[in-house]
């Protein structure tokens, strides 16, 4: 029972979790830990005018060891809402950003693995019945994702992580992980947002 005989897990990657304060998140992690911040995006969203609007940020908080890209990773979104239901309770109400999450709450669990191995590992949860969704994700010149439910599409170039979503039994969301080269070159260099800034 010690050995995992069906995938090659190369140790934990990051915890995602939900802030109420991205300025504030990173005034403590960065600035009374000192976690370098590896990674940081800004999501934008449309309003009602056609106006590309701010909708929330992703920081990458590291917190070193073998793993270079191990971090704590944290979500916020500006409409301030934190809470989403359960989808089986009708999902979010109107205006809500549909991803956001409960402060305090972890999003997923990441764990790291090899990508040359992710169709395999996709291919050995669908053996298993268990549904999942393959993500991979790119910046040219916009943050886009090419997201496959119970599917893979292998990544083009220029493809900054691959992933796969799946949840266990009890809904508890996880993610088997490979960063690409191309991630190494994202920026870290966004200024945090506070719920102050409207």
């Amino acid at each position: 029972m010690s050995a995992n005989v069906k995938f090659d897990f190369q140790g934990l990657d990051h915890v995602a979790l939900g802030c109420s304060d991205m300025k504030r998140t990173f005034d403590f992690y960065h600035g009374v830990l000192g976690m370098p911040v590896l990674h940081s995006i800004e999501y934008m969203g449309t309003a009602e005018s056609g106006e590309q609007v701010p909708m929330g940020q992703h920081f990458f908080f590291g917190v070193g060891g073998d793993n270079p890209n191990a971090h704590i990773a944290f979500f916020y979104w500006k409409d301030g809402y934190q809470n989403v239901p359960d989808e089986k309770d009708g999902g979010p109400p109107s205006g809500v950003n549909p991803r956001a999450i409960k402060v305090g709450a972890m999003h997923h669990l990441n764990i790291r693995v090899a990508q040359d191995r992710i169709q395999e590992y996709c291919a050995k949860l669908a053996a298993e019945g268990v549904s999942y969704r393959h993500v991979t994700r790119y910046s040219d010149p916009e943050w886009r994702e090419v997201r496959t439910t119970d599917g893979y599409t292998p990544p083009e170039p220029g493809c900054l992580m691959d992933s796969v979503y799946f949840d266990d039994p009890d809904g508890i969301h996880l993610e088997l992980n490979a960063w690409l080269p191309a991630w190494d070159a994202w920026p870290n260099d966004h200024q945090p947002w506070s719920r102050d800034d409207r």
